[in-house]
């Protein structure tokens, strides 16, 4: 059973409604005061989750009494809690218990495994952390639409030209029951998606289609030709994540 998630809220603090426009890997916010502690806020999305899903249900005459557990997949990108580091403006200063819940964007936290208590990473540029080898960074950028966004980004390559960003997110996808015995059902669950974010020279991250002609829109002009001659040669599959890492490490090279 999923740990009650109590409504604990430690302080007032209040969100900077502005995202920094300069993008690196340890972003911060200058001035201004702010308590360690305030980096635990409350986290209700999960519970949230649970109506969310019951608005989806209904809406197909199903019964509203699902839970998680009735669902193929997870909303985490690991369901284990797993030590790792809080960051402050970029310095440590906390160990604690994580994971990333991928549906709702949120990084959960716990004091001790197994704890009553889950807590969320307050959603402020100034707060970051690490876990399971994954970097958590709350940042602005542009989506898929060309529309502003802010939410968690992961850097997997970094460079003072080009920094590659991935965000991992859960998709809820609704069940399929069958209609004859000939057709096959499909359970409601949770889908994998990537989505790539290209920062150049410490810009706002944008989103990156995985062809290869938008792969290379994201390269300077002057760029270009190394990085199509570098295409030509070694091939890279742009939809898979190490042949993007190698090419923009190579991007960073020149």
């Amino acid at each position: 059973m999923k740990p009650y998630i109590f409504a604990l809220v430690l302080g007032a603090f209040f969100l900077n409604s502005s995202v920094a426009q300069n993008v690196n890997v340890q972003p911060g916010v200058n001035g201004g005061s702010f308590d360690h502690e305030s980096a635990f806020g409350n986290n209700p999305h999960v519970l949230n989750l649970y109506n969310d899903m019951r608005i989806k249900f209904g809406r197909m005459g199903e019964e509203v009494n699902l839970t998680l557990e009735d669902i193929d997949g997870t909303i985490y990108l690991n369901e284990n809690f797993t030590l790792g580091s809080l960051y402050e403006d970029g310095e440590e200063f906390k160990k604690l218990y994580m994971r990333y819940d991928a549906y709702n964007d949120e990084v959960e936290l716990e004091e001790t495994l197994g704890s009553n208590v889950v807590r969320a990473m307050v959603k402020h540029p100034i707060y970051s952390c690490a876990v399971n080898g994954n970097e958590y960074y709350y940042l602005g950028y542009t989506d898929e639409d060309g529309n502003p966004q802010k939410g968690y980004l992961t850097p997997v390559v970094t460079g003072d030209d080009y920094t590659l960003f991935v965000k991992h997110i859960k998709v809820f996808k609704e069940g399929k029951p069958a209609k004859t015995s000939l057709d096959n059902s499909f359970p409601h669950r949770f889908l994998d998606k990537t989505e790539y974010y290209v920062s150049k020279t410490g810009d706002v991250p944008m989103f990156m289609k995985t062809r290869k002609s938008d792969v290379l829109s994201m390269f300077s002009e002057e760029d270009q030709k190394a990085i199509k001659s570098y295409i030509k040669d070694k091939r890279p599959n742009v939809n898979d994540g190490d042949d993007l890492r190698n090419l923009f490490a190579y991007g960073n090279s020149l």
